[in-house]
């Protein structure tokens, strides 16, 4: 599992467990802490994507 989706899940059950025991701060926590987890898996798509550009330019670059 990715470290952002860990995050997120993380993030739902603090923000559950906020919700439970009536804790403002810490469901804010949690929300928080989802938001990083979407962070996290938009930077680590984006970096998957410029890889596949990089070999797509690799690949026009040895004529396949």
């Amino acid at each position: 599992m990715s470290s952002g989706k860990v995050d997120k899940l993380q993030g739902k059950l603090k923000e559950a467990g906020g919700v439970l025991m009536d804790d403002e701060k810490l469901k804010k926590e949690g929300q928080v802490q989802q938001a990083v987890g979407d962070i996290k898996e938009t930077i680590a798509d984006a970096g998957d994507a410029a890889a596949g550009l990089v070999e797509k330019a690799a690949d026009l670059v040895k004529g396949k």
